[in-house]
């Protein structure tokens, strides 16, 4: 009877520097190699030499698992042939389990993953395509740079949620490549990663699946069972009011040193969050609208998936008018465009002051959501505004409310009643006393 063994040859690489996975038949001291649709890169393998020859050996486990998965379907092909196979030559017996498996679907899960993520940034959600980006980074560390669909089972699952856990967090140079920070993944990765990869394999089974017509490319539905970790709720980005009081009163620095100018720009671009109804860094890089202390602007991160285009209004109270004639834009609301290439750049330079910031002010891990987080939570739990409130401050999304944003003009009187209130709790002489300035 035929004998399997999964190989990959060292002279086969390829110019992306993966190797294909081959299966190594033997049947009667002959051997032939199947190709399979699995590819490894040079951190999956390892290498050896003996009696002068090159030897490639797979070290990664998700790799093996499949590959034995693979070779378990050859050998009961083979039984399901019946004894006649065995007097078959080897030959014979690739052609018969290539022809097989080749009839197969096969659909790459992480090919399929990076051109949804082109897609999403040709309509412009620059954000989401780079959350799926970083979902299939990740999967590939983990199973090679090729994954067939119909290899994600339930226990491929639970092994990859694992290696996220274990796995250092990386992040993304200038050349395109990701390097290991030497941290640990923050509480949100599996849940990330998860559903971004669960959210791709039910989309695979809506386009190549036609259960209608008995179509069934995709067999396996392995996130009915499998069960994606909730987010560890133990830590909210959430500041008390006397947190939000310490940075609107936080004395600027000297700006002649770049690092103390960061201070500075962070400190004002946080009190513009927290005052503006939780705006975010992407929609002051954008915002083009102000009229009558007006700012009308589409959430950036929302607008496409929205039939009202997620446009909000905001009314600018007295206490933030200096900010904005501080960092008046040419073409812009807010010169931010000006000054930093794209949005990604301007958020991480506020995200680094912050990081300054939150030292000062005993909140070492304190980032630009802290004030969208904070404002929801003090005007609900401290003010007791309604959550559903709240929520259109935030300019968050209700499904059932959808066809009425449609229809009914929207009263966004009742939501700067809200924020006026929620000024109210501070003192804003720092910012009213006289124009800021660096």
């Amino acid at each position: 009877m035929a004998t399997f063994k999964v190989v990959v040859l060292p002279h086969q690489k390829k110019e992306d520097g993966t190797y294909n996975v081959k299966i190594r038949v033997t049947q009667n001291r002959r051997t032939k190699y199947i190709k399979t649709g699995q590819y490894v890169t040079s951190n999956d393998i390892s290498r050896r030499k003996e009696k002068g020859v090159e030897k490639i050996r797979i070290k990664n486990q998700a790799v093996l698992d499949l590959m034995d998965g693979v070779v378990l379907s050859y050998r009961k092909k083979l039984m399901e042939a019946g004894s006649v196979s065995d007097q078959w030559d080897v030959d014979k017996v690739v052609e018969y389990l290539s022809i097989e498996h080749q009839s197969e679907f096969r659909l790459d899960i992480i090919e399929y993953g990076r051109k949804f993520a082109d897609e999403l940034e040709k309509q412009g959600r620059i954000g989401t395509a780079k959350q799926y980006r970083i979902a299939m980074n990740a999967l590939s560390r983990f199973a090679g740079e090729h994954l067939d669909v119909n290899d994600i089972t339930v226990s491929f699952l639970k092994s990859y949620e694992k290696h996220i856990i274990l796995e250092p967090a990386y992040k993304g140079i200038r050349s395109g490549e990701s390097v290991v920070t030497g941290k640990p993944k923050g509480g949100r990765a599996v849940s990330l990663y998860m559903s971004r990869l669960k959210f791709l394999f039910n989309q695979a089974k809506l386009e190549y699946n036609d259960e209608e017509v008995g179509k069934i490319n995709i067999r396996l539905s392995p996130f009915e069972r499998y069960k994606i970790p909730p987010v560890n709720q133990s830590s909210h980005r959430v500041l008390s009011v006397s947190q939000v009081q310490n940075i609107i009163s936080l004395p600027y620095k000297d700006s002649r040193k770049a690092s103390c100018s960061l201070f500075n720009l962070a400190k004002d671009v946080f009190v513009l969050s927290f005052g503006l109804m939780g705006m975010n860094t992407a929609d002051m890089y954008e915002a083009v609208c102000l009229s009558d202390n007006i700012l009308a602007y589409e959430r950036r991160k929302t607008r496409t998936r929205r039939k009202d285009k997620a446009l909000i209004k905001v009314r600018v109270e007295d206490e933030l008018l200096s900010l904005f004639y501080k960092y008046k834009g040419m073409d812009c609301v807010f010169n931010f465009r000006e000054r930093y290439k794209n949005p990604d750049i301007f958020n991480k330079m506020v995200n680094i002051g912050l990081k300054e910031i939150g030292c000062e002010i005993g909140v070492p891990d304190l980032n630009f959501y802290y004030a969208r987080h904070s404002m929801a939570s003090i005007c609900a739990n401290r003010l007791g505004i309604d959550i559903a409130r709240v929520d259109e401050m935030l300019n968050h999304s209700d499904p059932k409310m959808a066809l009425a944003r449609v229809y009914i003009e929207k009263d966004f009187q009742p939501l700067w009643d809200a924020n006026r209130r929620l000024l109210d709790l501070f003192d804003w002489s720092f910012y009213t006393k006289e124009k800021p300035e660096e």
